[in-house]
């Protein structure tokens, strides 16, 4: 296992780690080595480490186990099965209309179930956005978002929603991507995060209805924004 260098960044141990899992080195079921193992190898602190872990299992990688540790997932099935939302020439439109609708009742129901372990570390997840904003870590952007909406869906514990959204992550990474190559895109979410968060803290969960609209509405009229100037830009 080769020493990370100068690594400041979480996705470099991301994909570092994911290198090892896709090439065979560790295998879906296998134990990955432990904290303190993978500090060691990589030459980093336990904290990058846990939130490296964290993203891979939002990624669908890994599935953490308490008291016993990660394990590589059997990420094969997802990538091999023909999926009910594999249709011809998805828009990013509908993946938005689809989004809206698991995402508002994902948020209501995590709101009143979450403990209050999760939403500390739902804030953990906000405030290392926010770090990556001001230094315009486009990777970590995009991990990042994936890792707090996705945390959201987890802490409703209703396993279809869970399910729905690790099949829909795949295809809408790209548009994230996409999104998170301008800077107005991604300093569009620091407030709405926020704001989300926040109604965790007060157990308002009508209220995070209402801010995860509007902040699904301001991702679809940024994204819309793009696509326009890219079109106009191909037609000059």
């Amino acid at each position: 296992m080769k020493e990370i260098k100068r690594i400041s960044v979480t996705d470099s141990i991301v994909e570092r780690i994911l290198s090892m899992i896709e090439s065979g080195e560790y295998k879906p079921g296998e134990k990955l080595p432990t904290e303190s193992r993978l500090c060691e190898s990589l030459k980093v602190s336990r904290t990058s480490i846990r939130e490296a872990i964290r993203m891979l299992q939002a990624f669908g990688y890994v599935n953490i186990l308490p008291g016993k540790g990660a394990f590589v997932a059997d990420y094969t099935k997802i990538q091999q099965t023909n999926n009910w939302y594999d249709v011809e020439n998805a828009q990013f439109a509908d993946f938005m209309e689809v989004r809206l609708a698991i995402e508002i009742l994902a948020v209501r129901l995590s709101v009143e179930r979450a403990t209050d372990k999760q939403i500390s570390e739902l804030e953990n997840v906000n405030n290392s956005f926010m770090e990556a904003v001001q230094h315009q870590d486009t990777t970590q952007l995009v991990m990042l978002d994936e890792l707090y909406h996705t945390k959201i869906i987890e802490y409703t514990n209703n396993k279809l929603l869970i399910n729905i959204n690790k099949q829909l992550l795949v295809s809408f990474r790209k548009y994230r991507s996409n999104s998170f190559m301008n800077a107005s895109v991604y300093a569009n979410a620091v407030e709405p995060h926020t704001r989300i968060l926040q109604c965790f803290k007060i157990r308002a969960p009508f209220q995070a209805v209402e801010e995860m609209k509007v902040h699904l509405d301001i991702t679809s009229k940024d994204m819309e924004a793009i696509h326009n100037r890219s079109q106009n830009r191909a037609e000059k």
